[in-house]
């Protein structure tokens, strides 16, 4: 009774959903000249829109997409910017494009249309009456095209070479939420309503044109024929042109006509160099035959060659998941595109370079593949990125796993490199689950639902497709193939043809699986909740083994358990979400036990995966070190080593091995440690850090903890009896940190935030005569900001020092705090070359000072490494050097003068201002500084003027031209002047990935 009632709600609840769901028809004949001279279209639109809808319609929105590249100032121009792309801020007037010579009408009378105010690439066509439910209404109008550069985006030209796409007046779609009208944007794609195109083009006569529908120009069809044997023939005769030039253009023209209907967009291309490849293949399902074509210019020969398998290949696979390809050709294309790899329209592909054959299918297989998501089912891909890209992500992954069951896509694609990495295993899946993982641990994902332009670019390709199609791989392992295909083949078979959300693929997987796939569709594709699942432990029990399994993540989802027994998988079990937490495997002939031994499920921390008897039961992921580093491999603890050299005036020469477990991606349990033999104190140096990252579910991007510890040679007091030898003092140093990076939002944000807690252990060893010890530590918070051509950086730090000097047989106690403000701004004079000009201000003042006036814990604007390194922090050549080439080396913080003068520091109060002009084509800075210090109660200013040589905030090196006379000695020679900075820290692999990132 009570399961026929909720049988009973849910077949009235789909019946009332059935009768809401309307969609629109738009039926399209259009013809269009092209003019190759001033890259041009002249054409004449006629549509029929036929509103299916329950509401009365006064208007309709058209996208006029082509005004997307009319200027920068559009919302194409703006993205583009944003993600520090200049081509159109920058564009000649020539490589720009627009559309015009619109004049709308309605069933033959003339309309009132305007340009929407905010978007020149919209407009609002006024009916003329009333567009009642079930009417519908004719819409004409002329048309002119000015074709962009290429280089841009996707619809363009590069010389004669032609992608025309988007590129007519097109109605917005209309569905139960609204009006979907939309910009043109390079990232985030397009919605559109179906209905039918019958398209005629014309061009010179010479020119190959491949495009979406079927061909019903005989003439045409013989031309291509003819392409085809003369391709064939170059092939066998190994006869292509190796030139890239194009041949002159036809004086006569031709009209080409193409029709298809059920389609949402229609784009052709056209080169006049383009070698033709002809293929047919047979579908899974209803065995239709599809014929398949390949146009590709006559110097990608090698790549192309197999370019009909792989188009074959990829309609059979997708036909056979998914459903049976419903139109009679499939195009690929060998273009110029600039948006990525390859962009797909219905029935055709543009691909642009390639590097290799494999390379090549995977982009045919994708795109063609974009005909089953984003074709056939017409999901709004500005919303639901996802559902195409991502779908089809998970199609390509499956493709590459079925055809190339061994391959190590990913391993080829490091040129090389792979074996000496220690990367020659990683496949195509691989690639997918080391890019999602590698955001996931630094903790910069972002959810999988989200707007397609909410997206940072990176997480773009992270999330939207990686990210999506190792989740449906997942689901598809824990269905299993045959009840997955069930599952999308009722989802295509559901909505095919049509516009359907993500509940409607849901339910379509829910009611064949009869499943629960809530921690799919509520807990993983809308947060960024990750999934860790662990062994907890391995107990022997009568006839069999028990496996504990525990939920270390944030998302209850089902966890796939193998067991082994000599290396071969014999037995698994599947953990439902919500239920039990362990499971007994029967036998006691068991070795080895693995969560997801496939490496399927998006685990994002697989160390903790595996358990294997060795002697007593025992959960040990063997250790396994190699030369130099690698990537984390789930099955063993990854440590890996590579011998050290290194350097500086006091340890002169150190020698060592540096052992650590730094991997791609990373592991949440890192630790790094190098021990050096000292050749100048003939002593152990060397560092080491130990830091556990975890990523929360909300507030933190990532929150680490560790410590870090190192010594070497300082530089202070001789306790060598042979003072020929120099100084020979030692600092030992240990800092516990805690870092936070503070804000994980959903949409893309320009800013980053972290918060960073660090305490800090000095002992500083100068034997008999001279032995200090430093204890304290800082609070700093670091607020970065980078937008177009804008950066702004705020730093704001607190300082508390308790030191402790024996100094022979004196004690110098005492105690400080230092807060510290720095601020800079930076805006890009010339976008295009990336060249600055940036202005620093820094404000310093003590709170408390409690003890003998000491410059070494003061504020400096430039003083010696020591001043404005009290916590032993920064990586130096020679600590505390005052003069010569070692004390040349400074850091840059505090006041952040380019001098190494030592004598401008205060234990009161420092302000100073720094300015950076970058000149064009060359890494030469010019700078200039002022300063102001409180010394004793009397202000002291001071400034200097040069130019320098800068890369990055790694290595700079600068040449004072005008110094106050307070700075120097006028006995100090030139070179003794010259300011030289090295950033190490800069350099951390962490480091440079987070910046990356």
């Amino acid at each position: 009774m009570k399961k026929s009632l909720i049988l009973a709600l849910c077949l009235s609840s789909f019946s009332v959903f059935s009768q809401g769901y309307f969609q629109q028809e738009v039926n399209y004949k259009i013809d269009v000249k092209l003019n190759d001279k001033d890259h041009t279209l002249s054409a004449f639109e006629e549509f029929e829109y036929i509103n299916n809808s329950t509401t009365a319609l006064d208007k309709i929105y058209i996208h006029l997409w082509p005004n997307g590249y009319k200027n920068n100032e559009t919302a194409l121009a703006k993205q583009l910017y944003d993600q520090g792309n200049t081509v159109m801020q920058f564009a000649e007037e020539k490589d720009l494009g627009w559309i015009d010579s619109l004049n709308f009408k309605i069933d033959g009378n003339d309309a009132k249309w305007e340009l929407d105010p905010e978007n020149i690439d919209i407009a609002i066509l006024h009916l003329n009456s009333v567009l009642k439910p079930g009417e519908s209404i004719k819409v004409s109008t002329p048309f002119k095209v000015k074709l962009p550069s290429g280089s841009i985006s996707r619809l363009g030209h590069i010389e004669e070479s032609y992608q025309i796409t988007q590129w007519y007046p097109k109605p917005a779609v209309f569905d139960k939420d609204g009006w979907h009208a939309m910009p043109y944007l390079t990232q985030g794609e397009f919605y559109s309503e179906y209905g039918s195109f019958d398209v005629s083009i014309t061009l010179p006569k010479n020119y190959v044109v491949g495009a979406t529908g079927d061909l019903q120009t005989e003439s045409e069809l013989a031309f291509l024929e003819e392409k085809v044997a003369a391709t064939q023939a170059h092939f066998e005769s190994e006869t292509f042109s190796a030139e890239a030039r194009f041949p002159d253009s036809d004086k006569e023209f031709k009209t080409v006509r193409f029709t298809q209907s059920n389609v949402h967009d229609f784009a052709w291309f056209a080169d006049k160099r383009f070698e033709v490849l002809k293929g047919e293949v047979e579908l899974p399902h209803s065995k239709r035959k599809v014929t398949t074509w390949a146009m590709f210019v006559p110097y990608h020969n090698n790549l192309w060659k197999d370019a009909i398998e792989y188009i074959n290949d990829g309609t059979y696979y997708y036909s056979k998941w998914n459903g049976d390809y419903p139109y009679n050709n499939v195009t690929a294309i060998d273009g110029t595109i600039s948006a990525g790899g390859g962009m797909e329209y219905p029935n055709i592909t543009v691909i642009g370079n390639a590097g290799s054959a494999m390379e090549l299918e995977v982009v045919i297989v994708h795109e063609v593949g974009h005909n089953w998501f984003y074709g056939q089912l017409g999901s709004n891909e500005r919303d639901h990125a996802w559902m195409d890209e991502g779908l089809n992500t998970h199609n390509e992954i499956r493709y590459i796993q079925t055809k190339y069951p061994n391959n190590q896509r990913m391993s080829e694609m490091m040129m090389g490199m792979a074996e000496t990495f220690h990367f020659e295993h990683l496949s195509h899946h691989d690639m997918n689950k080391i890019t999602y993982q590698t955001v996931a641990a630094y903790g910069v994902d972002q959810p999988i639902e989200l707007p397609s332009a909410d997206y940072a670019p990176v997480n773009y390709g992270a999330i939207v497709y990686a990210k999506t199609g190792l989740e449906f791989t997942y689901l598809r392992d824990y269905l299993g193939d045959e009840e997955f295909d069930k599952g999308m083949q009722l989802y295509y078979k559901n909505w095919e043809f049509k516009h359907p959300q993500p509940n409607d693929m849901r339910a379509a997987l829910e009611e064949s699986s009869g499943k629960n796939l809530a921690w799919m569709f509520d807990e993983i594709i809308p947060t960024t909740k990750q999934i860790d699942y662990k062994i907890a432990g391995v107990k022997a029990e009568d006839g069999g083994f028990k496996v504990k399994v525990k939920n270390a993540g944030q998302v209850d989802c089902p966890v796939r358990v193998d067991a082994y027994r000599y290396g071969k998988l014999t037995n698994t079990v599947w953990l439902e979400p919500g239920g039990e937490d362990e499971v007994f495997f029967k036998g006691n002939t068991f070795d080895e036990f693995i969560i997801d031994a496939g490496e399927n499920m998006p685990d994002v921390n697989r160390n903790n995966n595996y358990w294997k008897k060795k002697g007593l039961f025992a959960k040990a992921e063997p250790l396994k070190m190699e030369f130099l580093l690698g990537d984390n491999e789930g099955r063993s603890n990854n440590a890996w080593y590579t011998p050290v050299i290194g350097g500086n005036k006091y340890d002169v020469i150190m020698l060592g091995v540096l052992f650590h477990n730094q991997t791609i991606p990373k592991n949440r349990l890192e630790y790094t440690i190098s021990p050096l033999f000292s050749v100048g104190r003939l002593n152990v140096a060397g560092f080491a850090d130990l830091n556990y990252t975890w990523t929360p579910p909300k507030n933190f991007k990532a929150v680490t903890l560790g410590l870090t510890g190192k010594t070497f040679g300082m530089g202070i007091q001789n306790p060598v009896a042979d003072s020929t030898k120099g100084p020979r003092g030692t600092y030992y140093v240990a800092h516990p940190y805690l870092k936070l990076a503070i804000g994980k939002p959903a949409a893309r944000k320009h800013y980053k935030q972290n918060l960073t807690l660090k305490g800090a252990y000095v002992y500083e060893d100068g034997g008999a005569n001279f032995q200090s010890t430093i204890y304290g530590g800082y609070v700093e918070y670091d607020f970065d900001f980078k937008k177009r051509i804008h950066s702004f950086n705020a730093n704001t730090r607190v300082d508390y020092v308790d030191y402790n000097y024996d100094v022979g047989a004196i004690n110098v106690p005492g105690q400080l705090m230092n807060g510290q403000v720095a601020v800079k701004y930076g805006i890009q004079y010339w976008p295009k070359k990336k060249k600055s000009v940036e202005l620093r201000g820094y404000f310093g003042q003590n709170f408390m000072y409690n003890g003998t006036e000491n410059n070494r814990f003061g504020m400096s604007l430039a003083g010696q490494s020591g001043t404005q390194d009290v916590f032993y922090e920064w990586w130096m050549m020679g600590r505390n050097e005052s003069s010569g080439f070692y004390g040349n080396q400074r850091i840059e913080n505090q006041g952040g003068f380019k001098t190494v003068s030592d004598s401008l520091t205060t234990t009161s109060m420092l302000f100073g201002t720094n300015l950076i002009f970058e000149i064009p084509y060359l890494p030469v800075v010019l700078y200039a500084d002022f300063g102001m210090l409180d010394r004793n109660g009397t202000m002291i200013t001071a400034y200097d003027f040069g130019a320098g040589i800068r890369f990055s905030d790694v290595f700079g090196v600068y040449f004072p031209i005008v110094e106050s006379s307070n700075m120097y000695s006028t006995a100090t020679k030139y070179w003794n002047r010259i300011r030289l900075t090295i950033n190490m820290n800069g350099l951390r692999p962490a480091e440079i990935i987070r910046k990356v990132l």
